[in-house]
């Protein structure tokens, strides 16, 4: 009851995927926001050190996300997390993650800054290591560019790093997947999970469709990740499903005995209150005493969300800062 955890939102990427339908800024595009918005967002982390401060409440995790936050230079990142040690109770933080996601974005002095403020997780998530499928998915790295960045985050002294495959992209097959799966277990990540596509509304896919494996397909990559991967030691330990996934299939975090990611736990389970700040971030707010709404259905947790638009947020983030207020002093 006295620890919450803490979700910081950088909605910025090098380049726009075909299945993303997050709140994302192109960065070549929106290069001038950035600035702006971390100013914005820093103002927003003030308030809420000042809150969890008042209230006595200690950080349990700490989850920067995306967008991409390597988006940010090695300058940016250092000014955003010295500020959160500076203002938040990061003492007793037991998880501190931080997802790198393209490997574009990644370079030794950005991995270097992550580690100097005690990140201990990070993300590389290649989705597929099949060069045609990622030039269809609109990325603009290869897959050797995966396998250096992952070289890289593990001279640096990364230990825990987080791989992500999706099943089902566009002109990718069961035996492209296979060659994916099984290249990412050459790097020996400690966590892979497996995501099934789902066409977003708002997404490039979704809008222009695209060439894409059968329902029968993506069961057969499904299938083999789940046998390799628990073959390999790896046990699945979230599963949640999205509107629109191809086959009604699911999304499956596996991991590592004991590298399981304890915030994508508590997002899940929704048994503690996490606080967001960004644009587009969702704070969840797991109520002391239940309340009944006005059509008289009790409800234990309250989402506070912050306004998509990164102009917007910049403009309106005293307004983000009084909305979860008025529920985080209860």
């Amino acid at each position: 009851e006295d620890e919450v955890s803490l979700y910081v939102g950088i909605p910025f990427c090098p380049t726009r995927c075909a299945y993303c339908s997050f709140v994302s800024a192109d960065v070549g595009r929106t290069l001038k926001l950035l600035e702006p918005y971390l100013d914005a967002l820093l103002e927003e982390i003030d308030a809420l050190g000042r809150i969890l401060e008042r209230t006595g409440k200690g950080l349990r995790t700490f989850y920067m996300g995306g967008g991409t936050p390597t988006t940010l230079s090695a300058v940016q990142l250092d000014r955003l997390l010295t500020r959160c040690r500076e203002v938040l109770p990061l003492e007793g933080c037991t998880e501190y993650t931080v997802e790198a996601g393209r490997p574009d974005t990644i370079d030794r002095a950005k991995l270097e800054v992550l580690k100097g403020h005690g990140v201990g997780r990070i993300s590389i998530n290649p989705q597929t290591l099949e060069d045609h499928v990622l030039r269809a998915i609109g990325r603009k790295h290869a897959a050797g560019d995966i396998r250096a960045a992952n070289d890289l985050a593990r001279s640096v002294g990364f230990d825990c790093i987080n791989m992500d495959l999706i099943a089902g992209l566009p002109q990718d097959s069961c035996e492209g997947f296979r060659r994916s799966l099984e290249g990412v277990l050459e790097m020996e990540p400690e966590n892979v999970p497996i995501h099934t596509l789902a066409l977003k509304k708002g997404s490039t896919l979704m809008e222009r469709g695209g060439s894409l494996p059968s329902g029968a397909e993506v069961a057969e990559m499904l299938d083999f990740s789940r046998e390799i991967l628990i073959r390999r030691g790896y046990r699945p330990y979230y599963l949640y499903r999205q509107k629109n996934i191809a086959g009604n299939f699911e999304n499956v975090g596996y991991a590592e005995l004991d590298k399981a990611g304890i915030y994508n736990i508590l997002i899940m389970e929704e048994k503690q209150t996490i606080l967001a700040a960004g644009a587009g971030a969702s704070t969840k707010i797991l109520l002391k005493d239940p309340i009944r709404t006005d059509s008289g259905k009790e409800i234990n947790l309250v989402r506070c969300e912050n306004v998509k638009n990164i102009m917007e947020y910049i403009d309106r983030v005293d307004e983000m800062i009084e909305r979860k207020g008025e529920w985080l002093w209860r």
